[in-house]
């Protein structure tokens, strides 16, 4: 009776393990289509003297900070644009937190500028 118990316990914690693999992944690539998401509007953005470039951290790195910084202008949904970023990087963070991810603890710097060139914004570092 003992070694059908012990069987059982591995069975169960071998489950409980690829449960938490699966939902890793899940919520790993609910990360990444919302990061598409983002990554196209501030791509699809445009320049001009009616549309004004700016910027913002993207991402959450398990030791703090921003993986990098999109630019982008107000000639997309600025608003929805923000609130989807403010979501993704809070997403990110709990992401980290709960799964224990690590990586380098390098700050990305934020630009010193961005500018409009050939209708788009770009990134300027002194």
């Amino acid at each position: 009776m003992k070694i059908i118990l012990i069987f059982l316990s591995f069975l169960t914690i071998d489950c409980s393990n690829k449960d938490i693999i699966a939902n890793q992944e899940t919520e790993k690539k609910v990360l990444e289509k919302l990061a598409i998401e983002i990554k196209t509007m501030a791509d699809e953005s445009v320049c001009s003297d009616k549309y004004i470039c700016d910027f913002i951290g993207f991402g959450s790195k398990p030791c703090g900070g921003n993986w990098e910084y999109l630019v982008y202008s107000n000639s997309i949904d600025v608003n929805g644009f923000l609130k989807k970023v403010k979501q993704y990087n809070e997403l990110e963070k709990q992401y980290n937190t709960k799964y224990s991810i690590a990586s380098d603890c390098m700050m990305a710097m934020p630009p010193d500028s961005v500018t409009c060139e050939d209708g788009k914004c770009k990134v300027v570092y002194n």
